[in-house]
């Protein structure tokens, strides 16, 4: 089936992707849902106790509202407040904490307040307990006695029963009786009841889920997500203070600004309508148990780790057990990469049904997700499944089953199944650990359906591939023909001609170009003498220092080679700011690499090298290339700093047999145009002659839903969501709002908040049908009605 059209055609673009990587928000409530990415951080430290309180008090603002009933860390006049919402209970929470004792030790209570509120979700049982007890501690004990005690808490997640939390209160410093006598009343339980409902006013939906200055930032996300923001906000509070605005307004102002500026808050994929499409979910040898015939199939993609997957697996047991003979269940596995045990027990599993078959798989699968998975308990297993162990621990050792694993990850990859758990109910999207009953309605709503085709002729037992025939497959992995490199680019890891050569489009003032280097080692250590990695500049228009930091790279390279450049962008990378890549930093980094000081100023002085680098810049434009970190692994394209099971799957792909791309897979392709959608009703406005006949230009904002295309796994709202936003978006444009404003607070397009919605000048025919044909129906300088294409919906401003 071909693949999702960008709105432009090979020679023009339209999506500026410049792919923040990081992991997946975390649950919603409900469903609980684990993320597809997100990083293994060491347990929090001891908080840092309370900075002084400073006079005057700060204005505690109206959009995130912070007062002193809050809990607070840091100096309340700090520039930057990061107010996070939280759960004792959530796993997710836990490892988010640690990030937050890193950017405390980074920024300092002089720059840097943390406040807490409380977001105990409903399917934790002992997380309102946790929170009754933490905000009793801090109205008996202070702020102090709080860190103590929310440190304990973490510290002990598993642990979080009454006599815990007494125990825990008094080494926080409270008096023990006194706890325990408010602890019994729930005196302080409105409090937590008001931070819920803050919550959901702000557009917090699952934890952790943090605001800083008001900027929404939903899960436990890698340091570099947090750094960027809070050094904005520094840069944004510094520019107040300049203006005028006092220390105490700081917060109530840009808090207010921010908020002001975000889209409003939408409603999670549990809440919002159900997705109608039927996907391409093919059975592909996965262990099934049920009816081969069934009328209902049910695939579920899992992981054995994953505390959610766990937590509905007694209502896949319970549908089971109602629906009988009517349903089959198929099994596909999702190991996410910070399940460090994950991938073992799927090793296992599907060890024990290479021994003894499908019934196995499933005997396993029970054990597997009921407790602990280390080695021990993984052999233990084994012999209680009456397998070969030895043969097992083989099997687990060298993932001899990594092949059905990493076909399954790629699976859930094209489908955007990457969170666990994840379901297909014949091809229906459900996602994450919902309650019984919403199985149950998608399940009889599929058995009606399948009755109809039976009646109309289909044999029983092939309902399912009747309903798969003209099911909307996956996006293809998209690829991009780019050149092979030349002696001219600087590389590492196996020798020129390897059989995969990654070519890495990157700047040296992005900190996630930083960040994905380790992953790039690690990928060449684990295919010895078979992936090369090379370099390609491609320096950011907004970020001002890395052109100079690429031609510093490149003098590099031509004094001291490939060993030479490597080093050098290391020394770069360590601090990407506009100081860190000053000149005076640049000629540091240089002698301390050993390389010859008057060449490299004669080199930067002349710009001998910027050449060099806009050759590279103009590869990546006509490749559509404009975010970095950005990837061509042979042909397979990448973007952004993935995990290293991310870039493992496309190597391997790489590595096997051609699979010769087509046109509909290529990254920025156009296929045919979709059948035309009625364009808006002309605006009326007086015509204005064009400065180029031929030539059309345009600025829009552009707001996406679940199911258009290139909708980034962020976008839950539906498309009804979708239209309503963007006509409360035309309304404010035709009642004089500035149309860069609303591309900032509407937009769901990457990169279009810096450009203003600007799509530049382009021909005709380089736009889809229904975008074209709206826009010319409009003068130059007047607005198009919301416009619908298959990307979502459109409002369109004409400037040529």
């Amino acid at each position: 089936m071909p693949a999702p059209a960008p709105l432009f055609r090979p020679s023009y673009l339209l999506f500026f992707w410049i792919l923040l990587a990081a992991c997946a928000p975390s649950a919603t409530t409900p469903p609980a849902v684990e993320p597809a990415k997100t990083v293994e951080l060491p347990p929090p430290p001891a908080p840092a106790a309370p900075a002084a309180v400073a006079a005057p008090e700060p204005d505690p603002g109206t959009a995130v509202p912070v007062t002193r009933a809050d809990p607070w860390w840091g100096d309340p006049l700090a520039p930057v407040t990061v107010v996070v919402w939280g759960d004792y209970e959530c796993p997710f929470t836990s490892r988010y904490m640690a990030t937050l004792e890193q950017l405390k030790r980074a920024y300092g209570p002089e720059r840097l307040r943390i406040v807490w509120k409380h977001n105990p979700l409903p399917f934790h049982k002992n997380a309102r307990p946790a929170h009754l007890a933490a905000e009793t501690v801090f109205q008996l004990g202070g702020a102090e006695a709080f860190w103590r005690f929310h440190g304990l808490a973490f510290a002990n997640q598993r642990a979080l029963t009454p006599e815990s939390l007494e125990a825990w209160a008094a080494e926080a410093g409270v008096d023990r009786a006194a706890f325990r006598a408010s602890f019994a009343r729930q005196q302080h339980e409105p409090k937590i009841d008001e931070d819920l409902q803050a919550g959901k006013a702000v557009g917090v939906t699952g934890t952790p889920a943090s605001l800083i200055n008001g900027v929404l930032v939903s899960g436990a996300h890698p340091i570099d997500k947090f750094q960027g923001v809070i050094d904005e906000q520094l840069r944004a509070a510094e520019d107040l203070q300049r203006s005028g605005v006092p220390r105490e307004r700081l917060y109530a102002a840009l808090s207010a600004q921010n908020r002001a500026r975000a889209p409003a808050p939408v409603r999670s994929p549990a809440q919002a309508e159900d997705d109608p499409t039927v996907w391409k979910v093919p059975v592909d040898g996965s262990p099934t148990r049920g009816d081969p015939g069934a009328p209902v199939t049910l695939v579920i993609f899992s992981d054995l780790e994953c505390p959610f997957c766990r937590k509905v697996a007694p209502t896949i047991d319970a549908l089971e057990k109602k629906y009988g003979q009517q349903l089959r269940l198929v099994f596909k596995h999702n190991p996410l990469p910070f399940h460090r045990r994950a991938e073992p027990a799927a090793e296992l599993a599907l060890e024990a049904r290479a021994q003894k078959g499908d019934a196995a798989f499933w005997q396993a699968y029970e054990l597997l997700r009921q407790g602990t998975l280390e080695e021990a308990d993984l052999a233990a297993h084994a012999k209680t499944l009456g397998l070969d162990v030895a043969r097992a621990q083989k099997a687990i050792a060298a993932r001899r089953h990594a092949a059905r694993i990493e076909r399954d990850q790629l699976l859930a990859e094209t489908l955007n199944a990457q969170g666990t758990p994840h379901f297909f109910i014949n091809g229906r999207r459900l996602l994450g650990a919902q309650p019984e009953a919403k199985f149950e309605a998608l399940i009889d709503e599929q058995l009606a359906r399948a009755a109809k085709l039976v009646a109309a002729g289909t044999p029983p037992a092939k309902v399912y591939d009747a309903l798969q025939k003209d099911a909307k497959a996956g996006a293809p992995l998209e690829r991009v023909l780019a050149p092979a490199p030349t002696r001219d680019n600087p590389g590492k890891g196996a020798k020129p001609g390897a059989k995969v050569t990654i070519q890495m489009f990157a700047d040296f003032q992005c900190p996630f170009c930083k960040r994905v280097q380790p992953t790039l080692d690690e990928i060449i250590a684990a295919y010895p003498g078979k992936v090369r990695v090379v370099f390609r500049h491609l320096p950011l228009p907004f970020h001002k220092q890395a052109p100079l930091a690429a031609e510093a790279s490149i003098e590099a390279f031509r004094q001291k080679g490939d060993a030479g450049f490597w080093a050098m962008a290391q020394r770069l990378w360590e601090d990407p700011s506009e100081t860190g890549l000053s000149r005076e930093a640049i000629e540091r980094h240089a002698a301390a690499v050993g390389l010859d000081a008057a060449k490299l100023r004669a080199a930067l002085d002349s710009g001998a090298h910027r050449a060099a680098v806009e050759a590279d810049r103009k590869l990546a434009a006509s490749l559509h290339i404009t975010g970095t970190p950005s990837f061509a692994i042979n042909d397979y394209f990448l973007s952004g700093a993935q995990a290293t099971a991310r870039f493992k799957r496309l190597v391997n792909k790489a590595l096997g047999p051609p699979d010769p791309p087509t046109m509909e897979s290529l990254h920025g392709a156009k296929p045919p145009a979709a059948p035309a959608q009625p364009a808006a009703a002309p605006q009326p406005a007086a015509a204005q002659p064009s400065a180029n006949p031929g030539l059309l230009g345009a600025r829009h904002l552009l707001v996406m839903y679940v199911g258009s295309r290139r909708a980034p796994p962020h976008v839950t709202r539906s498309r009804d969501e979708a239209r309503a936003l963007a006509e409360q978006a035309l309304k404010a444009a035709q009642q004089g709002a500035r149309f860069e404003d609303l591309v900032a607070r509407y937009s769901d397009e990457p990169g279009a908040t810096a450009r203003g919605g600007d799509l530049g000048k382009f021909p005709k025919g380089a736009m889809v049908r229904e975008f074209e044909q709206a826009l010319e129906s409009v003068a130059v300088g007047a607005l198009s009605g919301v416009v619908e294409t298959p990307f979502g919906f459109h409002v369109i401003l004409r400037t040529q």
